[in-house]
């Protein structure tokens, strides 16, 4: 299946908590902290903090200026929506963002430019359908910046014509979808100009992916993403093309690959990073190749590390990258010199999530977080030097009861591999036996690592053992770990699976009697399958977004053919279909005995909610405890506050319901 990449506020509710627990009040409070960028001077970072708002129900996103040397900080913009995308101009007077304008009826994304000299912000772009994605020119003179096109009105006669032809979008469309095109205008807002056109798309939609822009250093020719068309489900044969800013002529980068995205300009030079699956494999983790700007390739990341790239960012002289991946059970930061060996950089305990960019003085700015503590931002002089946080957004947490998490590894027992995962332990743990719960990552191209998790410690507070597995087609292991999930999409993570829960079993007290099972989108699908192949283990399961059917997630999910390469060809040709009812969860369904609660949203075109409501009758059908609660909103996962706490209640709940019986408290 397509990978994506979700990051969701999982914050749980909890009853009587132990004194100095993290509980549902904390998860409130935490700040997300993203998107920082440090300005060409190296003296200030601009981020984006998140604060959830209970009582609107929505997350209030705004801008933060923090000094590299005081660490002060102060607030850059207020009430505003939709406040995204910080960008310093070339001469570090003018902070770029994207927010929402002020259309009451239908507000979209545009550019603002905010003067650090004082001043109101103002409007640069009034694009019809919103600015997917923008950057400035190193002249400091225009923005690139790509949007969706208009969808011509229709004459009042003919308003209700309104059928449209079916690609291969999901079955939650409802009107044709419009490719998106590369436009430039001046930094003042004057001449806009459209520069690429046609059926296809630098973008695709619902969700939402692509539209990068670049500049070279000359501010000539602009990089983008061109995919077939504006459908997720074709977007296998996407590639990068170099766009001429001044007569919009358009070449591809490197001819003949697919599966291209994200190319982006070093900041000195010639050179282009891009974006690609290992050798064009979609089954294969993310890499990065280097090319000149001919196109001729001068540097690939794989050949000097094997790990999936989540996020890059060239440094100031354009003979590196930063790259952020996952490697075993932490999330880390290598520096890589074109042609060399990558460095690991010396960041402790620390995760590192977001990548930033790099000031003229070689000071690079990130986002990290640990097993006991959220999201900060942090400062790096170069791979050999110690990372400085610059801020104290989450220090509250500190003041409360913070779960001890450690390593697990093992051996699996399908092929030759040493796999590994987190174990929590239960908050204020003194010893004896306690109850466990089986918390499993979605994707299947995510991992399982010892940065901050409000779920895994409310769990935790709840006194479980919480163990987080890695398995087959995780991220963390390298390629021919990720890639041997082809061919084998239940099985093998199932054993990979329950050969971490036999160690965890060997190595701690863990109640066997009390032993529960969930996840949420691939983690659900590792749920219902869990559930139906070993059902004598669980006493409790909750599946959520669960793709319970491989055939209705081909048919009607908005990733169509990105599910083709995990088998040996498609469903409906009759030799590849038994092995897609094979790998499907709801085959095995008559067999589970755990009570499962089922969640999801309605408007999922991600795992469409028709697998929840098979499960739900194949599990009543079959005299198992079931209860289904759905979501009347879109989305993979509900993205307001309140429904995705209500979420976190329900789930938890469920587990303490049955996996705290009388006589096991």
């Amino acid at each position: 299946m397509r990978s994506i990449s979700i990051a969701v506020a999982f914050i749980f509710a909890a009853g009587a908590l132990p004194a100095l627990a993290f509980d549902f009040s904390d998860a409130r409070r935490v700040v997300s902290v993203s998107q920082p960028r440090i300005s060409p001077d190296g003296t200030q970072v601009v981020y984006v903090r998140g604060r959830q708002d209970f009582e609107k129900d929505r997350t209030d996103r705004q801008l933060i200026l923090v000094d590299v040397r005081t660490r002060g900080s102060r607030q850059l913009t207020w009430d505003r929506k939709g406040v995204s995308d910080p960008a310093w101009s070339p001469d570090g007077k003018f902070i770029a963002f994207s927010a929402l304008d002020s259309d009451e009826k239908d507000p979209q994304e545009q550019i603002f430019v905010l003067p650090m000299n004082g001043g109101e912000a103002h409007q640069i772009t009034h694009a019809k359908r919103g600015v997917i994605s923008f950057e400035w020119s190193p002249d400091g003179k225009r923005f690139a910046y790509t949007a969706q096109d208009d969808v011509p009105k229709k004459p009042d006669d003919k308003k209700n014509l309104d059928a449209f032809q079916v690609h291969d979008n999901d079955y939650l469309h409802r009107e044709a979808t419009p490719p998106a095109h590369l436009w430039v205008i001046d930094t003042d807002g004057r001449n806009a100009r459209r520069l690429t056109q046609g059926s296809w798309s630098v973008a695709d939609f619902e969700p939402d992916d692509g539209g990068s822009v670049s500049w070279s250093p000359d501010s000539r020719r602009i990089a983008t993403d061109r995919l077939p068309t504006p459908f997720v489900g074709d977007s296998l044969g996407s590639y990068a093309i170099l766009v001429d800013a001044s007569t919009g002529r358009i070449d591809r980068l490197t001819p003949g690959e697919s599966m291209q995205n994200s190319p982006a300009f070093a900041p000195r030079g010639n050179r282009i990073a891009y974006q690609r699956n290992t050798r064009g494999d979609y089954t294969q983790g993310v890499d990065v190749y280097v090319t000149d700007g001919s196109g001729r390739r001068v540097a690939d990341l794989r050949a000097a590390l094997d790990r999936n790239v989540n996020s890059m960012a060239w440094n100031n002289s354009g003979d590196a990258i930063w790259v952020a991946t996952p490697d075993r059970t932490q999330l880390a930061l290598w520096y890589w010199p074109l042609g060399g060996k990558a460095v690991r950089a010396d960041i402790g305990a620390l995760n590192a999530q977001t990548v930033g960019n790099t000031a003229k003085d070689g000071t690079f700015v990130f986002v990290a977080s640990s097993n006991d503590r959220p999201s900060e931002l942090y400062a790096l002089r170069g791979p050999n030097g110690k990372p400085v946080q610059l801020t104290n957004e989450n220090g509250f947490v500190a003041r409360t009861g913070i779960a001890r998490a450690v390593a697990v590894e093992w051996h699996s027992t399908k092929g030759n591999f040493a796999e590994d995962g987190v174990l929590t332990y239960p908050l204020h743990y003194a010893g004896g036996k306690a109850p466990l719960v089986l918390l499993i990552h979605g994707g299947p191209q995510g991992t399982s690592t010892t940065a901050w998790s409000s779920q895994r410690q409310i769990f935790a507070s709840h006194g479980y053992f919480v163990f987080s597995p890695n398995y087959r087609g995780s991220t963390n292991l390298g390629d021919a770990y990720e890639h041997a999930i082809t061919n084998d999409a239940g099985d093998g993570p199932g054993k990979d699976a329950m050969a971490g829960l036999a160690q965890v079993e060997r190595q701690f007290p863990v109640d066997a009697n009390r032993i529960g099972v969930s996840g949420w989108s691939y983690g659900g699908y590792m749920t219902s399958w869990l559930i139906g192949t070993y059902p004598a283990v669980w006493k409790a399961a909750v599946s959520g977004a669960s793709l319970d059917d491989w055939l209705d997630d081909y048919d009607i999910a908005f990733y169509y053919d990105t599910d083709v390469p995990f088998f040996h060809g498609k469903p409906w040709n009759p030799r590849n279909t038994a092995e897609w009812r094979e790998q499907s969860p709801i085959t095995y369904a008559p067999h589970a005995k755990a009570p499962t609660l089922l969640m999801g949203d309605i408007g999922d075109n991600n795992v469409p909610i028709t697998n929840s409501f098979k499960m739900y009758h194949a599990l009543k059908d079959n005299g198992t405890e079931v209860q289904f609660v759905a979501y009347p909103v879109a989305g993979h996962f509900p993205s307001d506050p309140v429904r995705a706490e209500d979420v976190s209640k329900r789930w938890l709940a469920w587990l303490d319901k049955y996996l705290k019986q009388e006589g096991h408290e």
